[in-house]
């Protein structure tokens, strides 16, 4: 009987994490969204990166106050060590789309799963089973096909790969991170700390366009506390939520669905076209996910 109930638990807590982490990539998937119109407002991308940690900082700060059940601030060294890596993602990533096409950075920053899987294995003892191996070919082959780079004229830029390179592992290490913050770190003081950790290094990084601060319109805070809230709190707090329950490498494959996600959100709400082979791709994507969690749900629930 007490079997029974710690398989079912372990069940539930599998799904519970698969859950999280579908949710967490519908989330980031709307940033493209929200950065559409943000853009359409007069702001440039590096003021949209502040905003977003401006505005995510804020809001989480204010409640986190209010509710005062978990701490304001880390005082990990680790979780700094983890804000330093989300912010170098995020930084090179804009560095790299600079450089290379769309498509071509979205492969090259989606590998991070493969990374994170061989990290796991590394650092955390995880198996490195034939399952994953087979969701992340899955993976990597719809993000290829997503991507467009089948369709050739794709110009290669070695600084910019460099840049991807750097985005893809410093997001890998970050999610790494995350086994070592998430089990003695409430995920809403790991958020803010990211959060305004992220504030600070954009501020450095993009100084000379902290002007525009001072001319904010009301939509465009009502547009950049959307952005902070569905597409930075929120998931983040999913993300980590997830690992806990499923594993690194678990989440991180499942987050490559942020990719269809996106490109369903930009057909429906901005009316950008969809191809028949961007439509193949996404499906590749989803069954990798499937292969990665349907079997361990079904083995648990043949245990119980």
């Amino acid at each position: 009987m007490g079997d029974r109930q710690e398989h079912s638990a372990a069940s539930g807590a599998f799904a519970l994490g698969v859950v999280l982490a579908v949710l967490q990539a519908i989330l980031y998937a709307c940033m493209g969204i929200f950065g559409k119109l943000l853009y359409a407002t007069g702001l440039g991308p590096e003021e949209v990166v502040i905003l977003r940690f401006l505005c995510a900082s804020v809001l989480l700060g204010a409640f986190l106050l209010v509710w005062r059940k978990q701490a304001l601030v880390s005082r990990q060294p680790a979780v700094y060590l983890q804000a330093v890596f989300f912010f170098l993602s995020a930084l090179f990533y804009f560095y790299c789309v600079n450089r290379l096409t769309a498509g071509m950075t979205t492969v090259i920053f989606y590998t991070y799963p493969a990374v994170v899987a061989l990290g796991s294995s590394i650092f955390f003892k995880e198996r490195f089973t034939l399952t994953t191996g087979l969701a992340l070919l899955l993976a990597l082959g719809g993000l290829v096909m997503v991507s467009g780079m089948l369709a050739g004229g794709i110009k290669l830029d070695g600084l910019g790969i460099l840049w991807g390179i750097i985005s893809c592992v410093s997001f890998a290490v970050y999610t790494l991170l995350i086994h070592k913050t998430a089990r003695t770190e409430g995920a809403f003081t790991v958020t803010f700390t990211l959060s305004w950790t992220s504030l600070l290094a954009a501020c450095v990084a993009f100084f000379p366009k902290l002007p525009f601060v001072l001319q904010l319109t009301p939509q465009q805070v009502g547009l950049g506390c959307g952005l902070s809230l569905a597409c930075t709190i929120i998931p983040i707090v999913l993300y980590i939520e997830a690992v806990k329950r499923i594993g690194a490498t678990k989440t991180s494959l499942i987050g490559i669905s942020e990719t269809p996600f996106s490109l369903f959100f930009a057909f429906i709400i901005l009316g950008e076209v969809l191809t028949l082979q961007q439509g193949i791709g996404s499906a590749l994507i989803v069954g990798s996910i499937a292969v990665i969690t349907i079997g361990p749900i079904l083995a648990e629930r043949k245990k119980g």
